[in-house]
């Protein structure tokens, strides 16, 4: 039994050690981050003065009053940090490079390993190019400062859609295993992700039935419901269903992720022999 508790203490210690690094990686490219910056908040800016056109004819639209929609969309842009507006390719580079045989022979679990870097990397970009990102949003254009029950109920559903923007991310970067070049799955991937999370715009704004079918999936867990949360649009009794709702498509698309890495092993063994 003790035996057994220290391999499993060892393990989690290993991928936080993965993840303290990706974390003092991330720090490298200074330039990049302020160069992501100020691209979000250039892109924030010009839909808020769309927002303020728009709202000129109309005190509210869809229950959002002119600040939380323009709330809405600094705290979008500042969410790109994790992925939410679109797909890395980063371990799908690996696969066409190779690098990922040697990825895959070391004595861990693959989908870990990533996971970690992934959590990471996403942690350095947020604390800095999220949070000033949003910054900018109080200052220049009045958007909403959550409450400190706010910010907590967010920075759950932030871990949460972080879970499920990686496993979508594994899944579609896995797709290399199969496809001479999957550039073109991740960019239809990209199209759907940014229409149906609600990145571009509230799924309060789409039809009732385009509405209907956002809301069955997965995307919204890693957009519209942490913004929503963030603004206190859910709040009280509707903020349990809501986080489980994120915890259940973490589980789901994590445990699909898995099958999928299972079916990519067997590929590289076959033809490996």
């Amino acid at each position: 039994m003790r035996l057994r508790t220290a391999i499993r203490m060892n393990t989690l210690r290993l991928y936080w050690e993965i993840a303290i690094r990706s974390f003092k990686r991330a720090t490298i490219y200074r330039t990049a981050y302020v160069a992501g910056l100020l691209t979000n908040a250039f892109f924030a800016a010009v839909r808020c003065f769309v927002y303020i056109a728009i709202f000129d004819a109309a005190e509210s639209i869809a229950g959002y009053s002119l600040r939380e929609a323009i709330s809405y969309t600094w705290i979008t842009q500042a969410l790109i940090s994790i992925n939410a507006g679109w797909i890395s390719s980063e371990i799908m580079l690996t696969v066409r490079s190779g690098d990922v045989v040697t990825d895959l022979a070391r004595p861990w679990s693959f989908y870990g390993y990533w996971l970690s870097r992934f959590l990471g990397e996403r942690a350095f970009s947020l604390l800095t190019r999220g949070s000033l990102t949003y910054l900018l949003g109080v200052l220049y254009f009045q958007a909403h400062v959550p409450s400190a029950g706010e910010a907590l109920a967010f920075a759950a559903a932030l871990l949460l859609a972080m879970l499920v923007s990686f496993a979508l991310t594994f899944m579609v970067n896995l797709t290399a295993f199969w496809l001479v070049d999957s550039t073109g799955v991740i960019m239809l991937a990209n199209v759907v992700l940014g229409f149906f999370s609600g990145f571009l715009i509230p799924l309060a704004f789409f039809p009732p039935a385009l509405e209907s079918i956002a809301r069955i999936l997965p995307f919204q867990a890693i957009t519209a419901l942490p913004a929503e949360i963030f603004l206190g649009r859910i709040a009280g009794a509707a903020l349990i269903p809501a986080l489980l709702l994120q915890l259940l498509w973490a589980l789901m698309l994590t445990a699909l992720a898995l099958l999928v890495l299972r079916a990519a092993v067997r590929k590289v063994i076959i033809q490996g022999g």
